[in-house]
């Protein structure tokens, strides 16, 4: 049996998946701290509750000296992620963030040179539609040529806004945009099932409804060219309807020269030219999320996750923000250095 780990959280403002091997009482966990961010996000309580012997520190970059943990789990105010990210790698301590792992390019670059200086650190960004079984049945598909070569990617993240959002979402530093918080689900899960890398983006984004939320913009919409030729185009929104019947609204449809590939309401439908509508779903079961990571935190190589994947979707998400920012296209840099 692998070794149990002392897990620390930071932030309550992101999903923790590792706080399933916590919650959940694992042999996988030997103790668990929890800490605020400092910048306005409480301690993960929810991690520890029922727990007893938890550690609770004031200051999470205390606790990571004092606690020394085997693995770091990041849910800070989102624009702050980074910094924790960067002293995690710093004490080359394995560490899961939820996105943005970096919210502008400084610490984007701060977290590569650390990755540079010593192979054996570990960054993996929280995207759990990689462990989802209908985009992973897309992403097998194309990669099976079963629709032919890739002519278009369309991809959709929806929320509902809901009500008490805090005040830190109208500040862009806090916030980091929309673009890095909503819309890179959809830029990772386009990049993940096509398999081919971002090369130029083009952008836009508004604030129409909201202006008591100042720099939040509600909606962004990016262009993307693929590797290859291919465009991509990602939506990402606030407008999920309060009657709706689920939180997000996540979709993609892949066109490919021969057939297409669509993942709507966690199903995955395949039709090609030599095949009727088809439900792909199961063929792209695999562990879960928090199974993953910690996999992945632990030097497991995957498809899933891990420092290029982290880094990768990271330089797309910044460039798509800079683009939407300017209204403008720009190139996606092959180097997140520059």
């Amino acid at each position: 049996m692998s070794a149990a780990l002392r897990m620390a959280f930071i932030g309550s403002c992101g999903h923790h998946y590792l706080s399933r091997f916590a919650t959940g009482r694992s042999p996988r966990c030997a103790a668990v701290a929890v800490a605020p961010d400092g910048c306005g996000s409480a301690a993960p309580m929810h991690v520890v509750e029922g727990i007893d012997g938890f550690e609770h520190f004031d200051d999470p970059i205390d606790m990571l000296d004092r606690f020394r943990p085997d693995v770091l789990s990041v849910g800070a105010v989102y624009g702050h992620n980074g910094t924790f990210v960067a002293a995690a790698l710093e004490r080359d301590i394995p560490v899961c963030s939820d996105k943005p792992i970096a919210a502008s390019w400084a610490q984007l670059e701060r977290i590569s040179s650390l990755l540079d200086a010593d192979p054996r650190r570990v960054v993996v960004t929280e995207f759990p539609m990689r462990c989802d079984p209908a985009f992973r049945a897309a992403r097998d598909a194309v990669a099976a040529g079963r629709i032919g070569t890739v002519v278009l990617a369309t991809a959709q993240k929806s929320y509902r806004f809901g009500t008490g959002r805090q005040n830190w979402y109208a500040d862009r530093v806090d916030y980091g945009g929309t673009v890095l918080w909503v819309a890179s689900h959809a830029i990772d899960y386009v990049r993940f099932a096509t398999g081919r890398p971002y090369r130029a983006v083009y952008g836009q984004q508004a604030n129409l409804t909201r202006p008591e939320y100042g720099d939040m913009e509600e909606v962004t919409v990016n262009v993307f060219e693929l590797d290859g030729g291919a465009p991509a185009v990602v939506h990402a929104d606030y407008s999920r309807p309060a009657k709706a019947t689920s939180h997000g609204d996540d979709r993609l449809r892949i066109a490919g020269a021969s057939g297409v590939v669509e993942v709507r309401d966690e199903r995955c439908v395949l039709v090609s030219d030599d095949t009727e509508p088809v439900d792909i779903t199961e063929s792209g079961a695999c562990r879960a999320a928090h199974d993953e990571i910690l996999a992945s935190l632990e030097g497991e190589t995957n498809d899933l996750f891990g420092n290029d994947a982290s880094l990768e979707t990271a330089t797309a998400c910044l460039a798509a923000r800079d683009a939407a920012d300017g209204r403008c296209t720009v190139a996606v840099p092959t180097d997140p250095n520059r």
